[in-house]
């Protein structure tokens, strides 16, 4: 059988069959299951026209029938296009009419997410046929998936990454890992990053069981937390989970990528968990997961690097004349050898831009970066930043551009600037006509939210900035361009306007909890103010569910602080002693896909 990045998996569910493949709490399946399962929906769609070269969406919400169906597809040649049913539909609309997609498989809970086109074939109608050998031979250059990321001109860019590269990166942790406990692999990143690949194909492919949780933050609300002995996760995350207590009691190994990474943290995993074992990753998605791979030293006194290069990839470090530097120079990131992405979908430009030819050898190609490194003395890479405004959060990569164009394409917008302040992606807007302060920055949350509430029917909830900040100007510098150093901080919110204070007893120790949190006076909140909108992220939300569940002596879940956004709400659910909703929950609810853009944090979950 030719090497693929499904194939591996097929081996393991022939000889383990009754192993368990995936824990998830709407449902577990062992390897022969998911094996019987993919392979009759294979068949299927090999009659719906899937295919070598085909690409085939999956919408489907992170259940056991995900991993069915991204096997599927891979099991009859095609390549999968993973489309979160979170994601807004103008922006799944256009991943699927961009990369010509045909064929989508969805699930009777996700159907509606489905952008309108493909023929879609919905899972749990597959008819049982006889078990036979795969139906369609897979060549190592074939593409295996196709990820869309962010675009510096506004439109996301689709990375057509190979099955080559991916065998390869799973070669690569056989050694990096080796030892490692992955009988309890954490797959808590959105399909759309390709993290997930790791996580999913890194247990599949080797006998480990998936733990399929909704997202990082819903770690420890799975049944099977207790089970995850290795863990993927960006920095941001991380810390929020370790300020929370909120991690599975059984890790072993944890695995840093999609932010730097800094010492205290890695100290920190060290120290409170039961890790053994950290390493820090990077790569981009043009490059296959990732390139270089290290062991972080525990009780080390240097910053992390991003470890060596691996040795499946080529890692130049390159001046402006593509001239190769010594250790100790910095320069950009250029990335070579089998794990090299075939390019952008439909972005020829672009893709000749980004894959160039690689001077040292002849007929190949090798892709700029845009990440400014230097060799160690030792071989390992030290990241330095970026050579252009991209920036990581919560593990996703970002072109603050594309969050300037949206902004700006909202009619309230005259300009736009986006900046990274702490863990949150705040906005810089001028507003049109007659909004636009006199003097200093502002918050205007009746005006963030009708913009913010555009984006989030046009992008991920990733590309919605948290802050708004609202500005007479846009600060330039001496040549007329903007100038993101001069961008000031958000001001203080809730200081301004009128407030509806807290009455009741719940709400008045709402408030305190609130104002511990978010460093706030509790007397000054805003009972009617959103959590996010006063400065919470999906981080704080896990301490958030920790802290209400100590005071109020009622568990207190993190969908249920979806549910409810404000204090208001909060109270009125906890004094209903019945544990009833109330019927302003059926309505935050109904709002709550929009809410999510400042408030839901994958990264790792991307």
């Amino acid at each position: 059988m030719t090497e693929t990045l499904h194939s591996e998996f097929i081996a393991q569910a022939v000889k383990n069959p009754d192993a368990t493949a995936v824990y998830s709490d709407a449902g577990v399946l062992t390897y022969g299951e998911l094996n019987e399962r993919s392979r009759e929906l294979a068949e299927r769609l090999l009659a719906d026209g899937a295919g070598p070269g085909v690409p085939v969406g999956i919408c489907v919400e992170r259940t056991p029938d995900l991993l069915v169906a991204v096997l599927a597809a891979l099991r009859t040649g095609s390549c999968y296009l993973p489309l979160d049913p979170n994601y807004p539909a103008d922006r799944l609309a256009f991943m699927v009419q961009d990369s010509g997609t045909r064929l989508l498989l969805t699930t009777p809970a996700s159907r509606a997410s489905c952008p309108p086109g493909p023929t879609v074939v919905v899972l749990g109608g597959t008819t049982a046929t006889e078990p036979g050998a795969e139906p369609v031979a897979v060549v190592p250059e074939d593409t295996a998936y196709v990820i869309y990321t962010s675009g510096s001109t506004g439109t996301p860019k689709g990375v057509a990454v190979r099955h080559a590269g991916a065998v390869a990166m799973l070669a690569e942790m056989d050694r990096v890992l080796e030892g490692c406990d992955l009988s309890g692999v954490s797959a808590a990143s959105s399909v759309c990053f390709d993290l997930s690949v790791m996580e999913v194909f890194n247990a599949l492919c080797r006998g480990g069981a998936v733990v399929l949780v909704e997202s990082a933050v819903h770690l420890t609300e799975s049944r099977y937390a207790d089970r995850i002995t290795h863990l993927s996760v960006v920095p941001s995350v991380m810390n929020g989970l370790l300020d929370a207590g909120a991690l599975p009691p059984n890790v072993r190994s944890i695995v840093f990528g999609g932010e730097a990474l800094r010492r205290k943290l890695a100290d920190r995993a060290y120290r409170e968990t039961g890790a053994t074992r950290v390493f820090n990753a990077y790569g981009p998605t043009e490059g296959t997961v990732f390139c270089s791979f290290g062991l972080v030293p525990e009780n080390g006194t240097d910053e992390p690097t991003i470890g060596p290069p691996t040795t499946t990839d080529l890692v130049y470090v390159l001046d402006d004349g593509l001239r190769p530097l010594p250790a100790g120079e910095s320069g950009e990131l250029y990335l070579g050898g089998v794990g090299l992405a075939h390019g952008y979908v439909n972005r020829p430009g672009t893709t000749a831009e980004r894959f160039v030819p690689d001077p040292f050898r002849d007929g190949e190609r090798m892709y700029r970066t845009g990440d400014v490194v230097r060799f160690t003395e030792d071989g390992e890479l030290r990241f330095l930043g970026r050579s252009d405004h991209q920036v990581k959060l919560r593990g996703y990569r970002i072109e603050l551009e594309e969050v300037e164009a949206r902004l700006t394409g909202c009619p309230e917008v005259r300009e736009a600037a986006a900046a990274v302040r702490g863990n949150r992606l705040v906005g810089y807007v001028v507003p049109a006509g007659e909004g636009a302060p006199q003097d200093g920055p502002r918050l205007d949350p009746a005006l963030q939210g009708a913009i913010t509430g555009r984006l989030a029917a046009e992008v991920p909830d990733y590309l919605v900035p948290a802050t708004l900040v609202f500005l007479p100007a846009l600060p330039l510098g001496p040549g007329g361009k903007l100038d993101r150093d001069a961008l000031p901080e958000p001001p203080a919110a809730g200081t301004d306007g009128p407030r509806s204070a807290a009455g009741t007893p719940t709400e008045v120790a709402l408030a305190e909890i609130w104002g511990e949190l978010l460093d706030l006076d509790p007397s000054g909140i805003d009972v009617q103010s959103a959590f996010y909108d006063l400065g919470g992220d999906s981080l704080l939300l896990i301490r958030l569910a920790r802290l209400m569940t100590r005071r109020f002596d009622r568990r207190v879940r993190v969908p249920d602080l979806f549910s409810f956004r404000d204090i208001a709400s909060l109270a009125r659910w906890l004094d209903d002693d019945s544990g009833a909703t109330p019927e302003v929950v059926e309505s935050a609810r109904q709002r709550a896909g929009a809410r999510r853009a400042a408030l839901r944090g994958r990264g790792a979950g991307r």
